[in-house]
């Protein structure tokens, strides 16, 4: 067969294959939708003008023997990508139909080359030519599949985290709590635990909330976080658990509109519990006294200005303090003091002693005591 011959038979394989764009669009709807689930709510009309589309542009990109695409296809396609993007096909299975479709649009061009008497050799061509094209059309879809699944994404993370800082500072109303908290998957009548934690170094916030509770694996959604501040904070059904890694303040139970108080009280219980040097998680009523030791701090200072300075000025002011924590800790006990300090009672009654002089104090007074503590308390903590 002559190079006129074998022109003729081209031109020929690609007006059949072009009247019958209809038909393969359809076959290829069908073929999408039969294999493929995420594709069977989506609706035919739409789908037919993309697929249709597409066919076209294979078709006519391989006849014209290129396998680069022009700045509108990168367009129409890259519009594709995105349309997929937001209707939650996945990005593999995207290019799933994609093959589906070339290998539909292959089939066609082998039945329409055998009726018209077209050589192998020129189908091959022709089915090498729209492997080309398409190998670059599907890395042009994916790519604007994948941009806009990560603009979706961080579209959704925003407001998420504007969510969650409205529902813990008070500034949403009552009514759009309860419509975004169903949006989010969250009961709006259920009362809820507000939380924040410190982040903890090289531990992906994502690992950390699930350590917290916020998500467990196969179970309803159980609260939402966001970073805020630096911190994670958020508000979910139950208290985190109390022994998780970290530093954790939380509040108590409160409806949506009321979280703002269950946030204040959390954020203050975290607070305590990094001054105290502790770690896991606490409320207000773990931390006990503590947590008013951590918050007034003038208090504090005028306590350790009365108590604590008083002591460098009797020499060995370390041993002092360390006889007056134990001494209380031991519920005002010299014998278990000694005990617990490996010294002789008179020592400890000595040290006492030593105390009562240098701040002209009695250990009697229970205001004294108190006022000992709270500077002692004070003194340890990291403010």
């Amino acid at each position: 067969m002559g190079p006129a011959s074998n022109e003729r038979s081209w031109e020929a394989l690609f007006d059949g294959l072009l009247n019958e764009q209809p038909a393969i669009a359809r076959q290829i709807r069908d073929a999408i939708k039969a294999r493929l689930s995420t594709y069977r709510d989506l609706p035919d009309g739409a789908l037919d003008s993309e697929v249709g589309l597409e066919v076209e542009r294979v078709l006519r990109s391989a006849r014209a023997g290129r396998a680069a695409l022009d700045d509108t296809e990168v367009a129409e396609l890259a519009a594709i990508g995105e349309a997929r993007a937001h209707q939650g096909v996945p990005v593999a299975e995207m290019l799933r139909a994609w093959r589906i479709g070339v290998d539909v649009v292959v089939g066609y061009a082998r039945e329409v080359g055998r009726r018209l008497g077209i050589e192998d050799a020129q189908v091959l061509e022709f089915v090498q030519s729209t492997l080309a094209w398409s190998d670059v059309a599907m890395v042009t879809t994916a790519e604007a599949h994948r941009k806009a699944e990560l603009a979706r994404a961080l579209s959704e993370e925003e407001e998420r985290a504007a969510f969650v800082r409205g529902a813990l500072f008070g500034t949403i109303a009552a009514g759009e709590l309860r419509v975004r908290a169903e949006a989010h998957g969250l009961d709006p009548a259920a009362e809820y635990v507000a939380v924040r934690a410190r982040l903890v170094e090289k531990v992906p916030a994502r690992m950390q909330e699930q350590a917290l509770g916020f998500q467990l694996p196969g179970q309803r959604r159980r609260g939402l976080a966001a970073t805020i501040e630096g911190d994670i904070a958020g508000f979910m059904l139950d208290p985190p658990p109390r022994e998780v890694d970290g530093v954790i303040g939380f509040g108590p139970p409160r409806s949506l509109d009321q979280l703002a108080e269950s946030y204040r009280l959390a954020a203050r219980a975290l607070m305590t519990a990094e001054a105290c040097g502790l770690r896991g998680a606490h409320d207000l009523a773990s931390l006990g006294v503590r947590a008013a030791v951590a918050m007034d701090k003038d208090v504090g200072e005028l306590f350790a200005k009365r108590y604590l300075e008083p002591l460098a000025s009797g020499g060995s002011a370390s041993e002092l303090v360390a006889t007056l924590r134990a001494y209380l800790a031991c519920g005002l006990h010299v014998e278990r003091t000694a005990t617990r300090l490996f010294v002789h009672q008179n020592t400890v009654r000595y040290r006492l002693t030593r105390f009562e002089e240098l701040t002209g104090s009695s250990l009697r007074d229970t205001d004294v005591l108190l006022e000992l503590w709270w500077a002692l308390e004070f003194s340890g903590m990291r403010l």
